[in-house]
C-alpha cells in the first residue's frame, strides 16, 4: 500500500510539473525589438519565396530546384510566417513584448525558409 501511494504522490507531482512547463511556454513573453527583427527577416525571405515561385512556374519547373516537394515546403513556411506575422503585428505596432509560442512560429518558418533552395533561383 505504501509502494501504491509513493507511486501515486509521484504521478501527482510530474503532472503539477508539466502544468507548470505548460504555463511557462504559453505565458513567456519576447521583446518587441527582437520580433521586429525576425519579422523583417521573414519579410525579406517571403519576397525571395515569392520570386522562386514565379521563378518554377515560368521555367515549367525545373527538377530538382523546383520540384513539388520544395515548392510544398516553401508554400507551408510562407503559410505558417504569414499567420504568425499577422498576429505579432499587434506587438510590434505597441512596442509590447509577444507571446514566445507565436514567436517561435514565426522563427520556425523563417529557418525552413532559409534552408529552402528558394535562395538558389535568380527570379525576375
Amino acid at each position: 500500500m505504501k509502494k501504491l501511494a509513493l507511486l501515486l504522490a509521484l504521478a501527482l507531482g510530474g503532472c503539477a510539473n508539466l502544468q507548470g512547463i505548460y504555463t511557462l511556454a504559453t505565458t513567456a513573453t519576447v521583446p518587441a525589438t527582437t520580433v521586429v527583427i525576425t519579422a523583417n527577416a521573414f519579410d525579406a525571405l517571403k519576397a525571395t519565396a515569392v520570386n522562386y515561385a514565379n521563378y518554377c512556374v515560368a521555367q515549367k519547373f525545373p527538377q530538382p530546384i523546383c520540384s513539388a516537394s520544395n515548392r510544398r515546403s516553401v508554400i507551408k513556411a510562407v503559410n505558417a510566417g504569414t499567420a504568425a506575422r499577422v498576429q505579432l503585428e499587434a506587438s510590434i505596432n505597441s512596442g509590447q513584448p509577444a507571446l514566445s509560442t507565436v514567436y517561435n512560429a514565426l522563427v520556425a518558418a523563417t529557418n525552413t525558409l532559409t534552408a529552402s533552395p528558394i535562395n538558389t533561383v535568380k527570379g525576375s
